[in-house]
């Protein structure tokens, strides 16, 4: 961890010097940056996702001071051999959140219109919010943003839960008219859908064709139960819940703790953690 601090002071003081530099009135040179996105798959290292039972052949082992990754290559020098050290010595320190709580048959991952990974995360959200809130729930919505990484496909660990559900978000019980969910659905249909359970829309050209809750046409009349998160409420993703709602309940779940509650009940009923997309959002052509 010392390094870790040590870089972090660094990147302090180089941000500090530039400041100092812009208040002296010189004008910086403008620096053009041309980005690209690389996949870390171990393709280097053979580095693989570490669990409390495979730490040595996830990370490789030292040999002396040469860093021999778990596909056997040798690293005498460099920042791959730092940086191997960093992660081993953290092991013992994050033994907890190496938990294996479940198992995937093939990587999951976010996807819009839908994707079996949002799904699950909302289907469950929904059940979850039958749960704390003793209520039938008609729809869940949360949004795609909050999904941060993937669950791969193997071995799942406490860790890539939380990897995934960084933020603090608590789950909402609100009641919503059918015509202000209405105007919600046209707004995903012009710019994008969020991740939704419960209901079966279709839509076209970027507007609504259809829409479906619990199986019936959406009746703009209807007060409609539904769960969501609070960072939905005032604006997070242009969302504003709490402007159309009629009723609301906050609750203290986070989402995070009901996924973790979910996979560890799928895992010990024998089940693995696998879901699909079932057409509930439709984009014709």
């Amino acid at each position: 961890m010392k390094k870790v601090f040590e870089c972090l002071a660094w990147i302090l003081i180089a941000a500090g010097i530039g400041l100092a530099v812009f208040k002296a009135g010189k004008k910086p040179d403008i620096v053009r940056m041309e980005w690209s996105r690389t996949i870390m798959d171990g393709s280097r290292t053979g580095v693989k996702p570490v669990t409390v039972e495979n730490i040595e052949a996830a990370l490789g082992t030292f040999d002396g001071g040469t860093y021999v990754a778990p596909n056997g290559r040798r690293f005498e020098s460099g920042t791959t051999p730092q940086v191997a050290r960093l992660m081993m010595d953290a092991q013992p320190r994050l033994k907890d959140l190496k938990e294996v709580i479940g198992y995937c048959t093939e990587d999951m991952k976010a996807k819009g219109p839908e994707s079996g990974l949002s799904n699950m995360m909302v289907d469950a959200m929904r059940a979850e919010g039958e749960r704390i809130f003793k209520k039938p729930m008609d729809l869940a919505l949360s949004n795609f943003g909050g999904i941060r990484t993937s669950f791969p496909q193997g071995p799942l660990i406490l860790d890539d839960v939380l990897s995934m559900f960084p933020f603090k978000n608590y789950l909402v019980f609100a009641q919503v008219r059918g015509s202000e969910l209405r105007k919600l659905f046209t707004q995903f249909a012009e710019s994008g859908f969020q991740c939704l359970s419960g209901v079966r829309i279709v839509a076209k050209d970027h507007k609504l064709v259809s829409v479906e809750i619990g199986g019936k046409p959406l009746d703009d009349k209807k007060l409609y139960n539904m769960t969501t998160i609070d960072f939905l409420l005032g604006g997070g993703d242009h969302i504003a819940i709490g402007a159309m709602a009629e009723n609301l309940v906050l609750s203290d779940v986070l989402i995070k703790d009901y996924m973790i509650r979910y996979i560890k009940a799928q895992t010990a009923a024998g089940k693995n953690i696998e879901y699909a997309k079932d057409g509930r959002i439709i984009i014709e052509e």
